[in-house]
């Protein structure tokens, strides 16, 4: 058990393909892990044993007749409960949904099959991945603590070990946050590289499918299986250079997580990655606002009908902001969207110099509780500028949880942003929950 468990998504694929694992011993060995963690840790919305443990059959022995269907055969992936997948309910941690509806594949999740992945089941989110009510997941680091959200089910059983690579979503800080707070990586890529056919929006322009998984060549594998890639990808240069954001990231961060950071960042440096202090634009002050007046008024659009239909069942959390984002007027927002694009504008330039910026994921560990998700605010500026963004755990808070380096490149860029996760990854290893 114990080694199947230290298997990356990658390690599986190989180890499949070359016959060394059999797609039925993955599959029963993590649903083994998932039914003695998940009691602890609330990860899962729906598990599919049944039809998983049939996929898997039917994978074993297409791979023993050497007949592979794509890069991930046989390799069980866990889905946020707000993407569609046949024969499973999508609930979205909202009591508006009927459990006994289910939906054809969403996009992503078809050409997860199509690559040949196993899909586990549905993981736990934030009531509509948005700000509704968060659910029972903790962080397996840490019980007492969340395991960060929406994507909350995506990044615990991955941090917990229960599968290789999850499918999350950010609109605001929602992929990246819930893998760094668990001590895995993550990947955002850039808005539109991933199709979101099937799945609920919280904010059409702001949403983006996303990855998290135990290691960045994981991040790289699904890419290719799910990516369509904006631009063409550079070459991974021969020395890289990081451009350090230590305006507002660095100076909105706790001293503890300032310094893990810091500590890793010299350690690239040591390792022949040119490190130099990137300042930002002064446009920058205005992100978070006209993040969150786009992304408010879209979901309140979204979710308008679905607050006169179910306006019983709705939670009043959800029912309270719904009804407040409701009054943004018109010129409001179309000026946020004007001014997201001058934004957009000014921050590319940063590239010129560096090909990747860097900064702290979070500004702190997962915080205690479960009634907050954690904080946003060193995500949200990618989210919205469309931007691809990854994080690498890089130690260990004071509190023993895990802190992330996030890694961020210009639009269409996302295999750059990978490759200088996979740099980062050989010099700074991983942090890996004991199984």
């Amino acid at each position: 058990m114990s080694a199947l468990l230290d298997l990356s998504a990658s390690d599986m694929a190989s180890a499949i393909a070359s016959a060394a694992l059999d797609p039925v011993e993955a599959v029963t060995g993590l649903l083994e892990r998932i039914d003695a963690r998940e009691p602890d840790v609330h990860a899962w919305a729906y598990i599919d044993r049944d039809t998983a443990l049939s996929d898997a059959k039917d994978l074993a022995l297409e791979a023993k007749a050497g007949t592979l269907r794509g890069p991930l055969h046989g390799v069980p992936i866990g889905i946020k409960d707000v993407f569609h997948a046949r024969g499973m309910p999508t609930l979205a941690n909202s009591k508006t949904m009927d459990p006994a509806v289910t939906y054809e594949d969403s996009s992503v999740v078809a050409a997860l099959r199509r690559a040949g992945a196993i899909i586990l089941g549905k993981c736990e989110t934030v009531e509509f991945a948005g700000m509704g009510e968060p659910p029972q997941t903790r962080n397996p680091w840490n019980l007492q603590h969340t395991g960060g959200g929406s994507s909350s089910g995506s990044g615990v059983a991955v941090g917990a070990r229960m599968v290789p690579a999850t499918i999350g979503t950010q609109t605001g800080g929602s992929n990246l946050r819930p893998a760094s707070y668990n001590g895995v990586f993550g990947l955002k890529p850039s808005y539109g590289a991933f199709a979101r056919g099937g799945l609920l929006p919280v904010s059409w322009t702001l949403d983006h499918p996303g990855l998290i998984a135990r290691s960045a060549a994981d991040l790289g594998l699904l890419f290719g299986a799910l990516g369509r890639p904006l631009l063409e990808p550079a070459a991974a240069p021969e020395q890289w250079r990081f451009g350090i954001l230590h305006d507002f990231f660095f100076e909105t961060s706790t001293d503890d997580t300032v310094g893990v950071v810091q500590a890793a960042l010299d350690r690239l440096g040591s390792n022949g990655i040119a490190l130099a202090t990137t300042p930002l634009p002064d446009l920058f002050a205005a992100h978070a606002s006209i993040h969150h007046l786009i992304m408010s008024t879209e979901m309140a659009v979204y979710h308008a009908p679905r607050m006169h239909l179910h306006l019983d069942t709705m939670s009043q959390r959800h029912l309270n902001l719904s009804r407040a984002f409701s009054l943004v007027p018109a010129g409001y927002y179309l000026q946020a969207l004007r001014a997201r694009r001058m934004l957009r504008d000014a921050i590319l330039p940063l590239f010129a110099d560096s090909d990747v910026l860097v900064m702290p994921t979070t500004p702190s560990p997962a915080p205690e509780g479960i009634e907050s998700t954690g904080n946003a605010a060193l995500l949200t500026p990618w989210s919205l500028l469309g931007f691809p963004a990854a994080t690498v755990p890089c130690g260990l808070a004071d509190n023993g949880l895990p802190l992330g380096l996030q890694i961020v490149g210009p639009p269409g860029k996302d295999l750059l942003v990978i490759q200088a996760a996979m740099a980062a990854e050989r010099v700074l290893g991983r942090l890996d929950l004991p199984a």
